[in-house]
Parts: C-alpha cells; sequence; structure tokens
C-alpha cells in the first residue's frame, strides 16, 4: 500500500514538473534574467515526455486494480520514473540553463579600494 503512494506521487510530479517545463518557454513565471532561459525546443520535448510517461505511468497504475496483470508492471514503471526524475533534475542543474551574456563589459572604476 505504501508503494502504490509512492507511485502515485512519483506520476503526479512527473506530470507536473513537465507541465512546468513546457509551459515556462511560452509565459515564463519572470524569476530570472532572460539571459538564462532555456531552450524552447527542448524544453517542450523533455516536458511532453515528463508529461506523457507521467499520465501513462498513472493510468496503468489505476488499471492494475482492475487487471492484475497491469500491476505487475508497477514496480518496473516506477523505477524508470525515478531515472526520468533524477535526469530531469541533472538536466536542470547542470544542463537546462546556460548563460549567454550580451554586450560589453562596464567600465570599472579605478577610486581605488577605501
Amino acid at each position: 500500500m505504501l508503494f502504490l503512494v509512492f507511485y502515485f506521487i512519483l506520476c503526479a510530479v512527473l506530470v507536473f514538473q513537465g507541465l512546468h517545463l513546457s509551459a515556462e518557454t511560452t509565459s515564463p513565471l519572470g524569476t530570472l534574467p532572460a539571459e538564462v532561459a532555456q531552450d524552447p525546443t527542448t524544453s517542450r520535448g523533455l516536458g511532453g515526455l515528463l508529461m506523457g510517461y507521467g499520465a501513462f505511468a498513472a493510468l496503468l497504475g489505476l488499471a492494475g486494480f482492475a487487471y492484475p496483470a497491469a500491476a505487475v508492471a508497477r514496480p518496473a514503471l516506477f523505477l524508470i520514473g525515478c531515472i526520468f526524475l533524477a535526469l530531469f533534475g541533472l538536466w536542470v542543474i547542470v544542463l537546462g540553463r546556460k548563460p549567454e551574456f550580451m554586450g560589453k563589459p562596464t567600465v570599472s572604476d579605478d577610486h581605488g579600494h577605501h
């Protein structure tokens, strides 16, 4: 029973993270400057993958209550979902945002240290 709680929480997290990642390119929250915006194509693709997999796993998990053969797939789907979530976290931390510095550096102020 506890496994099912974590299973469906993981499915919900995957759906909502994918939705956030897909929607951020069209309507950003405005918390980060434009220089560190994510690539729209990659964000939509990865967001769609997360949403699709989370919805698929949730539907198959729910089907497992009516069909015992579908319930056998839950542990494998949970493991794959955890791997997707770990790869998504790695992408967000390391690969997702790369600053593109535009313009010239500011003129240094040579007044000395006080």
